[in-house]
């Protein structure tokens, strides 16, 4: 589990999908979410699905394990406070950060 700082300061997501057996490239490609210019619904959506992700979290640093992708996180903030990374089990990840996977907010 991790505990998030206010993301009502965060200015870019970074959803990538890795690990598994199979690699491939246009799938493993990252998402970013450009939370400064995205609209108020947009924000809101991306902030709930990392609430519910978090607890579900395990350290960047640990691998994701055989043959089990998971996704990882990452998020910025402004006055360049640190990054906040994680990762997330594709099979205990909650619906909303699926749908960010696969419709990617924010994305010109």
């Amino acid at each position: 589990m991790i505990e998030l700082p206010p993301l009502s300061q965060a200015t870019l997501v970074r959803l990538s999908r890795q690990g598994g057996v199979a690699y491939l490239p246009a799938r493993a490609a990252p998402r970013d979410i450009d939370l400064r210019s995205c609209p108020e619904d947009t924000r809101r959506e991306v902030c709930q699905a990392l609430l519910q992700a978090a607890p579900l979290a395990a350290g960047a640093d640990e691998p994701g394990g055989g043959d089990q992708r998971y996704f990882r996180i990452e998020i910025w903030f402004v006055d360049e406070a640190p990054a906040v990374r994680f990762q997330v089990p594709e099979a205990r990840a909650p619906e909303p950060l699926l749908r960010l996977w696969k419709g990617s907010p924010g994305r010109p």
